[in-house]
Order: structure tokens, then C-alpha cells, then sequence
């Protein structure tokens, strides 16, 4: 348990680390004058409000960066057989691929891959392996099962991070938007709640697309009946 702890907290500092990395990267945005950051954010709220309906898409580039992520932490693994950048960027193009061709890959490999590495922290019967089969296989098929969850979070966060970074980045020409250069919990807190109320969002919509086809399906129905 506690080398499942510890991981956590590795995940949680890696995390830090990249906030910590938004200002820098709004100031590239800025760099590339107001239009550039209006576009950043139209975007983020189109993700926010609709990403989901990117489908395969939208698979395509969670399931790059799912495999960029793994190749980096298998690089080590075949160091001395390979060049250290290159297992990224075989994972991100292999698994990319997989999901733009079959979208249920993103789902199954975000889950899979921390199942995998929690997994080994909680051996099973003394064995580190099937631990990290075990858990591997149960958050992956839980994964698989919240498939829409996943896409919507996906996009969702994804047009949180977008945003923010693009009200970050306008905060130089609108004085009202310095709390969030100063502030980096506010900055968090935004970005925390756009993303979820995004997810919601999104989740919520395609309830209710479902429900009007179905009651349009069975308007056609009775027509047909009667």
C-alpha cells in the first residue's frame, strides 16, 4: 500500500510541475499577439461545450498521448537497444493509430496503463506481475465500459486547459484577468470547474440527443403502426 501511496504522490508533484509551466506557456501564446489567444480559447470552449462529438478524433489524440506517456516509461526498459526518444514516439504513433481506427483503444489504454503501474505496487500473492495484470485488466475494463465518460472528460479537460491558458495569456491587455497571474490556485480552481462543468456538460447533451431519437423512433413507429 505504500508503494501505491508513493506513486500517487509522484503523479500528484508531476502534476504541480506542469501547472507550474502555464504561465510560461501563455506567455508563448501572448507572444503570438491577442488573435492568437482568442482562437486558443474559441477552441477550448468549443471542446468544452461539443469536444465529445469528435469521436474518433478525438481517440486519435487522447490515445498519442496515452502512448507517448508509455513509451517514455518503458525508454528505460530498452535503453541501449533503442535511442531514449524514440519508444515515445513509436508508442504515441502506434496507439494514436489504434484509436483512430478502433476509438474503444483510448479508452482501454488510459485505463490500462495506471491500472498497470498501481497494479505493481500491489502485489497479488506475493507477485508484482500479477498484480499489475490484475489491476491493469479491471481499470481498463472499467475504462471500456464508461467509454463516453472517458471522451467527455477527455474533451473537457482538454478546453479547461485551453481557456485558461488562453485567459492567462490576455490577462496582459485585460487588467480584470491579472487575479489569474497571480493567483495560481484561482487559476487551478477555473480550470478545475470548467472542466468538470464541461464533462457534465457534454455527458448531460448526449442524454438527451438519445432520448429525442428514441422518441422520435417510436413516433415513426406508431405512424407505421397505424
Amino acid at each position: 500500500m505504500s508503494g501505491m501511496v508513493a506513486l500517487l504522490q509522484s503523479w500528484w508533484a508531476g502534476a504541480e510541475r506542469l501547472a507550474m509551466r502555464a504561465p510560461e506557456m501563455a506567455g508563448v501564446l501572448a507572444a503570438g499577439s491577442w488573435p492568437a489567444a482568442a482562437l486558443t480559447g474559441v477552441a477550448g470552449l468549443a471542446l468544452l461545450v461539443a469536444g465529445v462529438r469528435l469521436g474518433r478524433f478525438l481517440s486519435c489524440a487522447g490515445g498519442a498521448l496515452v502512448g507517448w506517456v508509455a513509451g517514455g516509461l518503458l525508454a528505460p526498459e530498452v535503453h541501449g537497444w533503442l535511442p531514449g526518444w524514440l519508444p515515445s514516439w513509436i508508442g504515441a504513433a502506434t496507439l494514436g493509430l489504434a484509436s483512430l481506427l478502433a476509438p474503444g483503444a483510448y479508452p482501454f489504454a488510459l485505463g490500462l496503463l495506471p491500472g498497470v503501474l498501481l497494479g505493481l505496487r500491489t502485489p497479488v500473492a506475493g507477485k508484482g506481475w500479477l498484480g499489475g495484470l490484475a489491476g491493469g485488466v479491471a481499470l481498463a475494463l472499467l475504462a471500456a465500459w464508461m467509454r463516453r465518460f472517458v471522451l467527455a472528460a477527455t474533451a473537457a479537460v482538454s478546453g479547461a486547459v485551453l481557456v485558461s491558458l488562453a485567459l492567462l495569456a490576455l490577462s496582459h491587455q485585460v487588467p480584470a484577468l491579472l487575479a489569474l497571474a497571480h493567483r495560481p490556485m484561482l487559476f487551478a480552481a477555473l480550470a478545475a470547474t470548467m472542466a468538470v462543468a464541461g464533462t457534465a456538460y457534454q455527458l448531460g447533451a448526449g442524454v438527451e440527443r438519445g432520448g429525442r431519437r428514441g422518441a422520435r423512433s417510436r413516433k415513426l413507429e406508431g405512424v407505421e403502426d397505424g
